[in-house]
């Protein structure tokens, strides 16, 4: 695996188009906060894609918690979301083992 690297002059990395794999990825909108059951996988402490919210705005990669989820730290800025950007999702019973792709 090759090593993020940052252009000094326009804040991009090298490491933006693809993710660390999610543990699940949901299928219907949800509250962002508890550990919670998705997909038939049970959250605890997981790297979650969340893709189903009612105002897209909410929408991306998340780090479960027994309080308020976080957006995951390689995906909660301008940068990190371009078009073109891919995740893996490797549980569940929907989504397990597929790939998705930032569209917009």
């Amino acid at each position: 695996m090759t090593s993020s690297t940052t252009d000094r002059r326009l804040g991009l990395t090298g490491g933006t188009a693809i993710k660390a794999p999610c543990a699940c990825a949901t299928t219907a909108n949800i509250t962002l906060s508890g550990e919670q059951s998705i997909d038939g996988v049970t959250t605890s402490g997981s790297r979650v894609l969340v893709k189903n919210q009612t105002a897209s705005a909410d929408n991306g990669i998340y780090n479960s918690d027994t309080g308020a989820w976080t957006r995951a730290l390689d995906f909660d800025g301008t940068n990190d979301v371009v078009t073109g950007t891919i995740v893996m999702v490797l549980g569940g019973g929907t989504n397990s083992n597929t790939y998705w792709r930032l569209a917009t």
